[in-house]
């Protein structure tokens, strides 16, 4: 045997002897920990669409403007309790009236002319008559006579277009008062101010919207936008659970009142309407939650799941009540809402518990990493691992 294997021999048993006089790490000794468990199983619920969208009176007015012209004055405000006939704004109608001044101007200069050209044309007839006895009698000619016709009849042509004129100007006036009464925009109902587009110096063009005004005593109804995906899934009448977190945060059963099966093809989405039972104010929050879905989930409260960083865990309990780390692969956050006797889950996003109301449950679907028959634990102190023993208490 060569020396330098020999050597490399000896270095050999003198690692392993050294590493074997080494004293082995100790583990932590396991604590006892109290905490509450749930034996896992699936969720049969009605898997709802949760779609944005506000509160709306069922009689909501957007009022235009009929003339151009500058706002010089503003005479409500926007949440302003307004009666029928109230004004909201004063748009500038001083071209109007100066327009107005000119037509009538021109209207009773073509009343002074058609009444000297009646005069003129009353004379003319008088000496046709005149001429044409004569005529009768021989001490004139034709020519006269036709003469004097033809200036009769040229009168009556002339009077005739000035009382036309006369009348189109008169018209023109009454259409320009008549536009007038517009310079000063009121409200058509009894209701409340909800938005108002312009303010005091703003220019706007004939047909712009200006205000808009909500009918408080025709209901309210909860607007949303819904994809056209759900086109052929939802109908009038249909039930959904409807939620609107400044009444309450209670999720509630209703039904569709309108379904608007118009897409609009920038958003591919079309409007449904939820019928509200309540009085809420106009604009604010809410969701119509649509049912897609029923069929069995394994959800898990909220409180089962831990997350470390990147990492989503949940701890079980083994058959010797011993708790065992397990990576979760968390799906959809849903609210969970019991409804007249009806199990809903309510989508609000995934991974995002934040996203939901507070009111219900909330509970996190696993996609994998836990299993039907699992006891999971709900409640664990942030300081509990792997190894710690359960007490049962």
């Amino acid at each position: 045997m060569r020396p330098p294997f020999r050597t490399a021999l000896l270095l050999a048993v003198l690692l392993l002897l050294s590493a074997c006089g080494q004293e082995t790490p100790q583990q932590p000794e396991p604590r006892s920990i109290t905490a509450k468990t749930l034996r896992l199983a699936p969720t049969m619920a009605r898997e709802c669409v949760s779609l944005p969208g506000q509160v709306q009176s069922r009689n909501s007015v957007t009022l235009a403007s009929k003339l151009s012209g500058t706002v010089v004055e503003v005479l409500a405000r926007e949440g302003d309790a307004l009666q029928a006939g109230q004004p909201i704004l004063r748009i500038d109608d001083a071209e109007l009236r100066q327009r107005e001044q000119s037509v009538r101007s021109s209207a009773g200069q073509a009343g002074l002319e058609s009444k000297a050209l009646g005069a003129r044309k009353a004379q003319a007839k008088a000496s046709l008559d005149r001429l044409q006895k004569l005529l009768d009698q021989s001490a004139v000619s034709r020519d006269d006579v036709d003469r004097a016709r033809a200036e009769y009849e040229a009168l009556a042509s002339q009077e005739k277009a000035m009382a036309a004129q006369s009348s189109a100007a008169g018209f023109q006036g009454a259409e320009i008062r008549e536009l007038m009464r517009y310079s000063t925009v009121i409200s058509p109902l009894t209701g409340v101010l909800s938005r108002r587009h312009v303010d005091l110096g703003a220019f706007v063009q004939a047909g712009a919207p200006l205000a808009e005004v909500d009918d408080l005593t025709s209901g309210f109804e909860l607007t949303a936008q819904a994809d056209e995906t759900l086109l052929g899934r939802v109908e009038t009448g249909m039930p959904v659970v409807a939620l609107i977190p400044a009444l309450s945060p209670a999720p509630f059963l209703t039904t569709l009142s309108a379904v608007i099966a118009q897409v609009d093809p920038g958003s591919r989405s079309f409007r449904v309407k939820a019928a509200l039972k309540s009085a809420p104010r106009p604009g604010m929050f809410g969701k119509i939650c649509v049912p897609v879905a029923e069929g069995p989930k394994l959800l898990v409260p909220e409180s089962c799941i831990r997350r470390r960083g990147e990492l989503t865990t949940a701890l079980i309990v083994d058959g010797d009540s011993v708790l065992r780390l397990r990576l979760v692969k968390a799906g959809a956050v849903y609210q969970k809402a019991d409804i007249e006797g009806q199990t809903f889950i309510l989508q609000a996003g995934t991974d995002s518990p934040g996203a939901v109301q507070e009111g219900g449950e909330i509970l996190v679907e696993v996609l994998s990493g836990l299993a039907p028959g699992d006891e999971v634990v709900t409640d664990a102190p942030d300081v509990a691992r792997e190894g710690d023993r359960l007490v049962r208490g």
